[in-house]
């Protein structure tokens, strides 16, 4: 090997014992393959750090701290006697330099002036997230070549071509432990970028890395005040370090769409993404933002349209990324990298999902990395995607499947999709002025666009069992015991999908793969299902479940326990919702409505009400009292009542209660209630509401029985001047005989008895 050095590598060592180990260890394979050379600039690292770095080398340069890193760099390029000069940090540290070695040793470097690597800047200290810049950190050294600027220091020019090299470094400095150390750094680079700028005000470079430097710290405004001049200047005659200037530009456009000023971004950005100052990766970043913008303001065709120029020009950078080497900035650097080209790419795919345009969404969808965090992501792109379902056809269609097959990978978006589908699929809504068949047919026409969602969720079984049995176009085919299995799947979880179940008709489907939706009932055990219809009618009224009715006529034994049982609850769900409407109407505020109380004044209940609910009692005390007929025998039955439950003397008492009432026995009947109170508590609205019922019967009893005894006395009355008429007239048999007639009638009567008398001993004299 040659004794001539060509590779000289300067370090700034600071006080970091927890990385310069591993910086000058990652450069070890260099200088033992590489003739080469390390020199080391202490500025101010302290004893630990002191004894670690001359382990490793004698060149070390003191050097006492100025504010200004382009002279602490210069202080060990003086001593460099390599043909090649790099430097590093004491933070960062390369993965492989398996590629820098190849360059050297296969004499590649005689062609180029400048060797370009990437540092990884890492943003989470599990290094699962980073940002990668190329970075010009090693030249062929000339005379004059030399570091400027006192921060983000750089070589005063590039001596020849540039090479890309296949080597990046690990840097974690950005990863701060706490907001104040971000602050803290970023103030102390912009004390220093302002002292530059200071001394040249046109320098494009230092403004850009001011203006960044601004963003760092929030303040938006400074950032895009300083661009807006930096143009302004660059407009009105020549700039230092001009290449920055496109940057700015983007820069502008940024700090727009940061402060969510969309309508000043699209202005800017329109007029910039035109101009000849911007090269096309600024192009590319504008059009990204001017994408997202568009998005916002539902300009869809807009939003396509820059969508497609920023993916075009990715195609140019993945095709031929060192013709892009000489537009990377700050600005740029990030223009493809996931964390910035998912978004614009997410909202290219809300663009095309909303323009029809099923192709252009796959494409860039399966592009977007969608493992990251969610909250990183877009929920929009998902949701425009789920709504657009049900309007796509065809092709179309088959993509958007696609994506939801990708996207449901994950449980955060597998949960997000389910609950879109649902409020698309809502068995809630309506279609008004529409008749219940055509609501149907749109309904399950609109849930076929989801069935293919590869999710477990009950809401997707249901969309592909009944979108399989009444969907335009034959889904999946299920046996019988398949359809019965999903149906019984949904029932044991029905608080959630009663409601699906009865807008999409799950019982229709089950029958129609040749199943029958009672199953569902019979795979019940008889005690718990009673305590699921108690719960259940704890929380809905018989008008929820008349479908289940339905469901259940024809296919299951009206008489069968489980039968039995749901027609009793389904009959005091209707007693009290006949109880629970009268009494509302009652109660309810504003004039009285004549048609209920026809009698007008008179506040008695109607008896339409009631018969509704003595329907709905019957129904309840019959099927009880048919359970009970089964459950016990008749001698236990007949001899012992008191031994039953008392839901099953409740139901006795009841049928008790309907007898007395038909047969206007109206104060026994009150007895009844009472008892039944007793028996079965949870019919008190029903049976205070009853009572209530009983009491205006009773009273008008009263008042008719007063008013028929009033006018039998006035009858009486007359009977007896007829008699006296007929005494007069000496016809005392025919008096005899009417006074007869009378007497059973009214047997208190003293004056009538007298009368009898009197003409019974007048006769006798004869």
């Amino acid at each position: 090997m040659s004794n001539q050095i060509l590779l000289t590598i300067s370090i700034l060592i600071s006080n970091r014992p927890d990385t310069v180990r591993k910086c000058l260890d990652s450069i070890q394979p260099l200088l033992k393959k590489v003739p080469s050379e390390l020199i080391l600039v202490d500025t101010g690292c302290g004893e630990q750090v002191r004894g670690i770095i001359e382990e490793y080398t004698d060149k070390i340069v003191d050097f006492e701290w100025c504010r200004d890193f382009s002279k602490a760099r210069n202080a060990g390029l003086e001593r460099a006697r390599g043909r090649w000069f790099m430097y590093m940090d004491d933070d960062e540290w390369f993965e492989d330099v398996t590629d820098i070695i190849r360059f050297f040793n296969s004499g590649e470097y005689r062609i180029y002036g400048v060797g370009l690597y990437s540092v990884r800047n890492y943003v989470s200290l599990e290094g699962t997230d980073y940002t990668e810049m190329l970075v010009g950190r090693m030249v062929r050294l000339e005379p004059d070549i030399r570091f400027i600027y006192r921060i983000h220091e750089c070589f005063s020019r590039a001596p020849g071509k540039a090479k890309r090299l296949n080597a990046f470094v690990h840097h974690y400095s950005y990863v701060y432990q706490t907001e104040e150390k971000a602050r803290e750094h970023a103030m102390r680079n912009v004390s220093l970028l302002l002292e530059e700028l200071e001394e040249h005000p046109r320098n494009m470079r230092v403004t850009l890395q001011l203006a960044q430097e601004y963003n760092s710290l929030h303040d938006r405004e400074k950032s895009l005040e300083l661009s807006l001049h930096a143009i302004g200047l660059a407009e009105s005659g020549p700039v230092e370090e001009d290449y920055c200037l496109s940057s700015i530009y983007g820069n502008v456009v940024n700090c727009y769409m940061t402060q969510y000023s969309y309508d000043e971004a699209i202005e800017k950005g329109e007029q910039y993404i035109e101009s000849s100052r911007t090269d096309r990766m600024v192009k590319a970043v504008i059009a990204g933002r001017l994408a997202i913008a568009f998005v916002d303001k539902e300009k869809y065709e807009k939003a396509l349209h820059y969508t497609a120029f920023y993916w075009q020009v990715y195609q140019e950078y993945l095709k031929n990324r060192d013709a892009f080497m000489t537009f990377d900035t700050p600005v740029t650097n990030t223009c493809f990298h996931e964390r910035k080209r998912t978004p614009v790419l997410g909202n290219g795919v809300r663009a095309a999902v909303h323009c029809g345009k099923g192709d252009l969404a796959w494409t860039w969808f399966r592009d977007m990395n969608w493992q990251w965090d969610i909250y990183e992501l877009d929920m929009g792109v998902v949701r425009d995607i789920l709504e657009r379902m049900p309007q796509a056809g065809g092709q179309e269609l088959a993509y958007y499947e696609k994506m939801c097959s990708e996207l449901v990978k994950r449980p955060e978006l597998e949960e997000f999709i389910v609950e879109t589908i649902m409020e698309n699929c809502n068995p809630e809504e309506t279609i008004p002025g529409e008749k219940r068949e055509s609501e149907f047919t749109d309904r399950i026409g609109n849930a076929a666009a989801y069935r293919n969602v590869a999710s477990g969720h009950w809401s997707l079984k249901l969309i592909r069992l009944t979108t399989a049995a009444f969907g335009p176009e034959p889904g999946i085919s299920y046996t019988a015991e398949e359809a019965e299995d999903t149906a019984l799947e949904l029932w044991k979880i029905r608080e959630q999908t009663m409601s699906w179940m009865k807008a999409y008709d799950i019982a229709g489907a089950v029958r129609h793969f040749g199943g029958r939706f009672a199953h569902v009932m019979e795979a019940v055990s008889f005690p718990q299902w009673e305590k699921e219809l108690t719960r259940y009618f704890s929380r809905h009224t018989w008008r929820d479940t008349a479908w289940l009715a339905e469901a259940f006529a024809g296919e299951q034994d009206q008489d069968s326990m489980h039968m039995l049982a749901w027609r009793a609850a389904c009959g005091i769900s209707r007693a009290s919702a006949a109880a629970a409407t009268e009494c509302e109407g009652a109660s309810a505020d504003g004039p009285e409505d004549s048609s209920r109380h026809p009698e007008g004044g008179d506040t008695e209940p109607l008896d339409g009400s009631v018969e509704r609910m003595m329907d709905g009692l019957r129904e309840f005390a019959l099927c009880r009292t048919a359970l009970c007929e089964r459950i016990y025998r008749e001698e236990a039955i007949r001899e012992m009542p008191d031994v039953l439950p008392e839901e099953y003397r409740g139901a006795y008492a009841i049928l008790n209660l309907l007898e007395r009432t038909e047969a206007a026995q109206y104060a026994e009947a009150v007895e009844s209630v009472r008892e039944i109170k007793d028996l079965l508590p949870g019919l008190a609205n029903i049976m205070r509401y009853y009572l209530k019922w009983l009491d205006t019967r009773l009273e008008r009893q009263k008042r008719e029985s007063t008013q028929a005894a009033g006018e039998f006395q006035v009858l009486a009355r007359q009977i007896k001047a007829r008699v006296y008429a007929l005494m007069d007239a000496g016809q005392y048999e025919a008096a005899l005989g009417v006074t007869e007639q009378l007497l059973p009638l009214l047997p208190g009567d003293g004056e009538l008895r007298s009368l009898r008398e009197k003409i019974a001993g007048r006769i006798g004299n004869r």
